[in-house]
């Protein structure tokens, strides 16, 4: 599925002297969670969709997209500062699942807080149908990998047509 990228974005992206930095919003959710954890790599927090992003530093290495290799491991790493996230991740019977956006800073207004946006501000979705798996939780950090449907496990057809599931076939 190609990705659509807005020329400003791309061209601010592949700028070699670029002043301000591109911004990745997470957003962690599942079924037994209230409302799902969001966080934006930044200092300081973010207004975007009508949702608050937490300001919270983390480390992310994303899916590669490249056609000449094989696609390596997503990777995320944070900091467990009040253990609240490592705490709920690891409670969770099931991954969680993840979304990443990428938004330029320059669509933002960086003088108020929370940072509000300016206009409507075009997003790469860098990964939208992802989980957290192998999660390791310490009192310091939270890592995992971001992982997608590992459609090798599914069984196809996932239905047989026999007179027991489709008798209306067999008349």
């Amino acid at each position: 599925m190609p990705r659509t990228i807005s020329a400003s974005f791309r061209n601010a992206a592949e700028s070699q002297y670029e002043d301000e930095v591109d911004l990745a919003f997470l957003t962690i959710s599942h079924e037994l969670l209230a409302d799902p954890i969001r966080v934006v790599w930044d200092a300081k927090d973010f207004v975007w969709n009508g949702n608050t992003y937490i300001g919270f530093p983390f480390d992310l290495v994303l899916l590669s997209d490249d056609d000449n290799s094989p696609p390596r491991a997503a990777q995320i790493q944070f900091q467990n500062v009040d253990s609240r996230i490592g705490e709920t991740i690891r409670t969770l019977p099931q991954s969680p699942r993840i979304q990443i956006d990428l938004l330029h800073s320059d669509d933002f207004d960086l003088t108020v807080t929370p940072r509000t946006p300016i206009g409507t501000p075009s997003s790469i979705n860098a990964g939208s149908k992802l989980f957290l798996s192998n999660c390791k939780v310490d009192v310091l950090t939270v890592t995992g990998d971001l992982t997608g449907y590992d459609f090798s496990q599914i069984v196809w057809p996932s239905e047989r047509a026999t007179q027991q599931t489709f008798p209306g076939l067999f008349l």
